[in-house]
């Protein structure tokens, strides 16, 4: 007698959705626009200013443009639009329409702004020390891209290739966008044929993860989420499909002692809550949710194991 395998449940496609939270012409309405305005400018500025006098490719659509700038002579700013705009219309499927309104704002913004400040010929403000247009070049931008991502909106580029990949081929976030610009960083090398200019571009990198971190996060790396829904099913597959994990509790209210309910409880990365928190809002308003920061996380799959 045989004995059948049971069938591996299959976990559906869910699509990240960000809900338009702000009332059109509300304050919060136009402080997330000007986040983005004023973020989009400062990130022009960081390039502008650091990286693009020295030849630095901190990844990104606007490091790959910098490599097509030095080939071509094309303005970097037009050539990172041309690349941009087809990746957006690509990804409005994964990101959502009302999102991708906003990271087109951002796009056409940071690519005029690099294109404008470049026109004005400006001198650089760090004119023979690498390192240190490196630092403060991933400072800066670094802070530029944050503004961007407080006004609910991305910078687009390798983000939304990675957010495609990771739709198509089952690739995380993390590492999609780790060899996207691994492959950027090596084209640069070998047009610029400079060995030593990596390990600048590299710590550019590093500065401008750091720094959107810090300004996003503060101090605390990770977030621990509760959430109390009746949608917990489709919930827990969401989040699954986000590469996260968790555990079901189950639990009552004081006030309902008898109406035990599942609580979902899950460690996360602080980039992965807004998309997990959009989420639980648009399938079940009334689901109770709550956001802690943790200092330390200890286990398989976070920093330490």
């Amino acid at each position: 007698m045989t004995t059948q395998e049971p069938k591996r449940q299959e976990t559906p496609e869910y699509k990240v959705r960000y809900p338009l939270q702000e009332k059109l012409f509300s304050r919060l309405w136009f402080e997330n626009y000007a986040l983005v305005v004023v973020g989009s400018f400062i990130l022009a500025a960081g390039f502008v200013f650091f990286i693009v006098p020295h030849n630095l490719v901190p990844g990104g659509i606007y490091g790959l443009s910098i490599v097509i700038n030095y080939l071509t002579g094309f303005p970097i700013g037009t050539i990172a639009l041309f690349i941009n705009i087809p990746l957006l219309l690509l990804g409005l499927g994964v990101i959502g329409k009302r999102f991708g309104v906003k990271t087109f704002i951002s796009l056409v913004l940071g690519s005029v702004f690099i294109d404008l400040l470049l026109f004005l010929n400006p001198e650089p403000l760090v004119t023979s020390d690498i390192l240190v247009s490196a630092l403060f070049g991933g400072g800066v931008i670094g802070f530029g891209v944050a503004l961007v991502i407080k006004g609910g909106a991305t910078t687009g580029g390798t983000d939304l290739i990675a957010r495609l990949l990771k739709s198509r081929i089952r690739i995380s976030m993390g590492k999609a966008l780790i060899v996207i610009d691994g492959v950027i960083l090596s084209f640069a090398v070998f047009v610029f044929n400079d060995l030593d200019l990596a390990s600048y571009c590299i710590i550019s990198i590093i500065v401008i993860s750091r720094t959107v971190d810090l300004v996003l996060n503060g101090l605390d790396i990770k977030k621990f989420m509760v959430i109390i829904s009746d949608r917990h099913e489709e919930i827990r597959l969401f989040i699954l499909q986000s590469d996260c994990g968790g555990s079901f509790v189950k639990g009552s209210g004081l006030f309902f002692p008898e109406n035990e309910k599942k609580i979902i409880i899950s460690a996360l990365d602080r980039k992965d809550v807004p998309g997990i928190s959009d989420y639980v809002k648009s399938v079940d308003p009334n689901a109770f949710i709550a956001v802690m920061n943790t200092s330390d996380v200890i286990g398989k799959g976070f920093s330490k194991e």
